[in-house]
């Protein structure tokens, strides 16, 4: 598998597919938002229904184009080599950042929950929001975005885009948003595998988008 290595990487293109699929990237990310915002906004489907539609074109169009670009899951960070250090880092941040959040709202588990829905909220936020979400913009886009412009600028545009993406949930979030996604993203930088910030990123959707409240 080839390495990275600061901003001089050799998976810095000299044909211009960085650039490419940089590109194929952003598109990915924006086009299914595009086609099924006006569902949203005029009622016809509900935004859970949407988000899982959105990130099972994320999932399903990021392999599509590693297929196409002839490159491996490897190349954006899906594999056992870093993977003891992606979890512990990432578990780590994300634990911390819970307990804090917890503590200072005075977060309880949220009373008459189902074996059924707890289930289904687990395969929505590990299997779709938190893989949906990072194989896309931790994954995809980060990597091809590296090797275009170096890694620095791969972060600063992924946790923008990572903000963005939660502008319904108001100002506040999306900037909060933006730090979890430049965190995660150094953290790739440092393991170049992103399971780990996969799995805390759906452990952290699961306990304080449901469980607690």
């Amino acid at each position: 598998m080839l390495e990275m290595k600061e901003e001089r990487s050799p998976l810095k293109l000299i044909d211009g597919g960085g650039i490419l699929e940089s590109l194929q990237a952003i598109i990915l990310f924006i086009i299914p938002i595009l086609l099924i915002l006006p569902f949203v906004i005029l009622r016809i489907i509900e935004i859970t229904l949407a988000n899982y539609i959105i990130y099972t074109v994320y999932i399903l169009g990021t392999i599509v184009l590693l297929k196409i670009n002839s490159r491996k899951l490897q190349d954006i960070g899906i594999s056992t080599k870093g993977l003891g250090e992606s979890l512990g880092s990432s578990l780590l941040f994300v634990s911390i950042l819970i307990i804090i959040l917890v503590v200072r709202e005075g977060m309880q588990v949220t009373p008459e929950l189902t074996l059924w829905t707890i289930i289904e909220q687990v395969i929505y936020n590990f299997l779709f929001s938190g893989l949906g979400q990072e194989i896309l913009f931790r994954g995809l886009m980060f990597f091809s975005i590296w090797r275009w412009k170096g890694w620095k600028v791969a972060l600063v545009i992924t946790s923008v885009l990572f903000g963005f993406v939660h502008i319904t949930k108001g100002l506040s979030y999306i900037f909060g948003t933006m730090i979890y996604g430049f965190v995660y993203g150094f953290l790739v930088y440092q393991s170049k595998n992103i399971i780990g910030p996969t799995v805390a990123h759906g452990l952290y959707n699961f306990l304080l988008g449901f469980l607690l409240s």
